[in-house]
């Protein structure tokens, strides 16, 4: 019986994560309750309440990203209008 060994293949893959700009951020709070990852929390930025997103905690999803009213909100690896266009087409 003939042994083959199968190399492991690994690729580095980075994971998506949302960022907030909080120069942006109204601090509205629409983003923190959409949140299924409890990746979202508040913080004070130059004397006001405004959301962060814990990367570690961040799974990528966009929701987040989609719902931000004040377009705070990006994905890393994806643009604003990338990910809007993305459910433009999930919802036809």
């Amino acid at each position: 019986m003939a042994v083959t060994e199968i190399p492991k293949i690994t690729d580095n893959v980075e994971a998506l994560v949302a960022e907030i700009d909080p120069d942006k951020c109204s601090g509205c709070g629409v983003c923190l309750p959409l949140c299924s990852y409890s990746a979202i929390c508040w913080f004070e930025y130059k004397g006001k309440k405004r959301a962060h997103i814990d990367p570690a905690l961040c799974k990528g999803c966009g929701v987040c990203v989609a719902a931000c009213p004040s377009r705070a909100i990006n994905l890393e690896g994806f643009t604003t209008e990338e990910i809007e266009s993305q459910i433009e087409n999930l919802t036809f």
